[in-house]
Parts: structure tokens; sequence; C-alpha cells
């Protein structure tokens, strides 16, 4: 009975001690987006105080950092890519009012490596290939990128946001 006791109250005062002593680990929240063809290409791991953007190049994921901008900011990145949409040759006057959600890589010199569409928003490609379009015109923005501080050495940066189909 006393050896019973004493197990039992050892074993009590051990898991009180080990559940106040040990370092907590933080639970790890993931999400993964996938482009407009089912393919993984962003993910977001979440911590208590931290989030860490990963993009899939070659079937691994990579650190990004978003320590970048456009030449000029948000204002003259949609002035730039409204000008080259409605100055295009197959131009047709149209009002699709939709957009489109995109990702676009660039490497450590800021030279574009990848862009996807990762949502299509009120629009598909059954009368125009919109997804070509929005592609090309954001391939034209290459060597239009600035890093925030020129000693940033990250290999890879993400821009993620909205193209707008007018």
């Amino acid at each position: 009975m006393i050896f019973k006791r004493i197990l039992i109250g050892t074993t009590f005062l051990f898991s009180i001690f080990t559940s106040f002593s040990q370092d907590k680990v933080d639970s790890i929240r993931t999400t993964i987006m996938c482009d407009v063809e089912g393919l993984p290409v962003v993910r977001f791991d979440e911590t208590k105080d931290t989030m860490y953007v990963k993009y899939s190049i070659s079937s691994s994921w990579q650190d990004v950092c978003n320590t970048f901008h456009y030449k000029g900011g948000y204002g003259s990145l949609t002035a730039y890519c409204d000008s080259m949409y409605f100055n295009r040759e197959d131009y047709n006057y149209d009002e699709l009012n939709a957009s489109a959600m995109i990702t676009v890589l660039l490497d450590e010199k800021l030279k574009i490596k990848d862009i996807r569409i990762i949502k299509r928003i009120a629009y598909n490609n059954n009368k125009y290939d919109y997804d070509a379009l929005v592609k090309r015109i954001l391939w034209s923005t290459e060597g239009k990128w600035v890093k925030k501080d020129e000693n940033d050495q990250c290999k890879w940066y993400l821009y993620l946001g909205y193209f707008k189909l007018r």
C-alpha cells in the first residue's frame, strides 16, 4: 500500500514537473495555394508569431522574400499593365471586369523566372486566352523591379497580387 502511494505520488509530481519545465513547441499551420492547373505553387507555414513563405521550384519548396517592389510602386505597375492591356492589337473593347490572382517569381537578380495564375475571378478562357495575355504582360515587366535594400541576399523573390482585366 505504501509502495503504491509512493509510485502514484512520484508519477504525479514527475508529470507536473515535466509539463511545466519543457519548452513548448508552437504548432505550425500550413496552407498550400495551387495554380489553376492544380499544381502546388506557394506554401505558407504559420506559427503563433511568424509566417514563412515558400515557393515550389523543381518539386522542392524554396524560401522566398518580398523585400522588393515595382519601380514607382503599385500604382505604376497597374498603370503599366492597364496600358499594355488596352493598347494591344487584338483589344476588342469588351468590358470584362474580372481579375486574376497571380504570382511572379524572381531570382536574386530580379529576373522573372515564373509566372502563375492562382485563381481566375469572374472569367474563363473560353472566348479568349486571358491567362496567356496576363502572363505576356507580366513578363514584359522584366527589369522594372527593384530591391528595397541593395544588400539583400535573398535567392528568390515572390510577388503575390491581383491583375485586373478591365
